[in-house]
């Protein structure tokens, strides 16, 4: 999914977004400077792109920081949202920025994962958070076998995967990214620890 694909009043809330984003990023470093001029493709579409492997359900995402993905995916999904953000200035523009946008489906954590006590949830992104391995250590209480994991990776993505089958099995795949060749998808289904030997 890109910009082009969605509706004409989702595309007005996530320009909306847009704005509360670099508004917000003169008091605090929401987003790196050098990734202003490079906005859409490197933030709304980068989060966009995750939104064709979502499963109906409730959504994680884990370290929202400035709302990418979890906001913009709220903008498209209607499924209960639920948004950790453990730093809390971050954590307090999400809960605006959401009430402002009109996203009463989304819930905002100012916690660290691990802390979090929800039901299980049926999807989980994160985007630049840590590596696969801490990602499903700290998340494994939020998950069961129907969960999916939908989680964007830079260039390293395939040998991350391989460390990370080290400790994990499951149903792995990775996809490329629309906004850098040489980066990917993780889409992992199943996952659970392995049994010690």
């Amino acid at each position: 999914m890109t910009l082009d694909d969605v509706p004409r009043e989702t595309s007005a809330l996530i320009e909306q977004l847009k704005g509360l984003v670099l508004a917000e990023s003169d008091r605090q470093n929401l987003i790196s400077a050098s990734t202003v001029e490079s906005f859409d493709q490197r933030h709304l579409v980068d989060s966009l792109q995750l939104a064709s492997f979502l499963q109906e359900g409730t959504l994680l995402d884990i370290g929202s920081g400035g709302g990418f993905p979890g906001l913009v995916l709220a903008c498209v999904h209607s499924s209960p949202i639920h948004l950790v953000e453990p730093r809390t200035k971050r954590a307090a523009f999400l809960d605006q920025a959401a009430a402002e946008l009109g996203l009463k489906h989304v819930r905002v954590h100012s916690s660290k994962v691990e802390r979090v006590d929800i039901p299980r949830v049926r999807t989980i992104t994160a985007r630049a958070v840590a590596n696969l391995d801490a990602l499903f250590a700290m998340a494994q209480h939020l998950s069961d076998e129907n969960t999916r994991w939908v989680l964007p990776k830079g260039r390293g993505a395939a040998s991350e995967l391989e460390v990370a089958r080290r400790t994990w099995q499951g149903d792995f795949r990775l996809v490329p990214s629309v906004t850098d060749a040489e980066a990917a998808i993780v889409i992992a289904e199943g996952v659970r620890r392995r049994r010690a030997r």
